[in-house]
């Protein structure tokens, strides 16, 4: 590298004369495209010796450099010249006369994000200097640290699209391939179990086959749900709509939970209003949501504890004309962090009453997907040792008057 008191060149760099400034560039998904070195513009720096007019020559030699950088003859960066306060110099002044210091300066290693944050900590204006180990590289502007931080931001918007498509392709010919045998052998299971051939020499081979349905059955459920999850990330889950007797549907969801419910010694009461209207949903992920929620419950509602045990599903129309159907607990209650932990996919409380049920931290995530597809949400108060109320949440327009 050259150096002198009126300008600083790198070798085989264009003369000061006639400037030839490089920006550098990188392919899409290069390392150096995602740091700061991808905003350096490589102009020849500018000793602060130099005369205003051979800064404005260089400056207007590339109408979009933001800055000239002025650099010491041993290499360090003493600061920046911009276009406006050379305009304000008197022709025979130098660009000592108006140099920024200290200047904005950055690491080309930095990431653009953090490059970003730092700039903005510094109170960056318009140009900033980009420096390798210490030593000047290129000067960079605000406007193209915007542009490349929203280029990052859309490349990987793409690459997450990708990536879901990817899992929901992955999870909908994986639970293809599961089904088929699965299902062979929960059809086993039950001629086992109903001793359709003829009664078992040993009863408890009765047993084990029961064990083995409801074990295909509840790794049945945990594809299904992984699958639903999977397509509602990526926004591919259809709901097939109609218009819905919201009670028959709840209380086919309690009775279907009632037996599995009683073994654990819960009890389920249905408490809803006469004339209920009637709600336009995807009937089969409405008793999915109800499911999900009124088994989430049973799970954390010990036996014989406050409440006597006892998990309520209700509902009504609110007075902004949107339908809440409610599950209430009488169950051990969750704190803030322990809600936020059950709201994360694989999310599980760690409680003994919890370790007590088979459960694969999908239901709460994939009901609250389920009812926001429905363009309603899903409410939840708890509190440690009080129970839990989740209610889920129909917008006005999907009740029926």
């Amino acid at each position: 590298m050259f150096l002198d008191d009126a300008s600083v060149h790198i070798q085989g760099d264009a003369p000061a004369e006639s400037p030839t400034p490089a920006r550098c560039g990188a392919p899409e998904g290069g390392g150096e495209a995602q740091t700061a070195a991808a905003l350096a513009v490589r102009a020849a720096a500018i000793g602060p010796g130099a005369s205003r007019a051979d800064a404005v020559r260089r400056l207007d030699a590339d109408p979009g450099l933001p800055a000239l950088a002025v650099v010491a003859a041993d290499g360090r960066v003493l600061g920046l010249v911009e276009r406006d306060a050379l305009a304000r110099l008197p022709a025979d002044s130098k660009v000592r006369d108006v140099l920024t210091a200290p200047c904005p300066t950055v690491e080309a290693a930095l990431p653009l994000a953090e490059a970003a944050r730092r700039l903005a900590r510094a109170g960056a204006g318009s140009g900033f200097v980009v420096v390798e180990d210490g030593r000047y590289l290129g000067v960079g502007s605000a406007a193209a640290l915007a542009g490349a931080l929203a280029d990052l931001a859309d490349r990987r918007e793409r690459q997450l699209e990708e990536a879901r498509r990817a899992k929901t392709v992955f999870f909908a010919c994986m639970s293809h391939e599961i089904r088929t045998p699965l299902n062979a052998m929960m059809g086993f299971a039950e001629l086992l179990e109903q001793e359709v051939l003829g009664p078992h020499a040993t009863p408890l081979y009765r047993d084990y086959a029961r064990d083995i349905g409801e074990s295909g059955r509840h790794l049945l459920d945990l594809i299904n749900d992984l699958l639903d999850l999977a397509k509602a990330d990526a926004d591919k889950l259809d709901l097939i709509e109609e218009t819905v007797e919201v009670p028959g549907v709840a209380l086919g969801s309690a009775r279907l939970l009632s037996v599995r419910a009683g073994r654990a010694g819960v009890r389920i009461e249905t408490v809803l209003p006469a004339g209920l209207p009637t709600l336009r949903v995807d009937e089969r992920k409405l008793r999915q949501m109800l499911l999900n929620l009124l088994w989430n419950a049973v799970k954390f509602t010990p036996n014989g504890g406050p409440g006597g045990g006892l998990v309520t599903l209700g509902g009504g129309v609110a007075g902004d004309g949107t339908l809440r159907l409610w599950v209430r607990d009488s169950g051990i209650g969750m704190t803030a962090a322990e809600l936020a932990r059950a709201l994360e996919p694989w999310g599980q409380i760690d409680s003994a009453l919890g370790r007590q049920h088979v459960g694969s931290g999908l239901g709460l995530p994939l009901t609250k997907r389920l009812v926001e597809l429905h363009g309603g949400r899903l409410d939840i108060e708890t509190a440690p040792g009080r129970g839990t109320t989740m209610t889920l949440v129909f917008p006005a327009e999907r009740v029926g008057r």
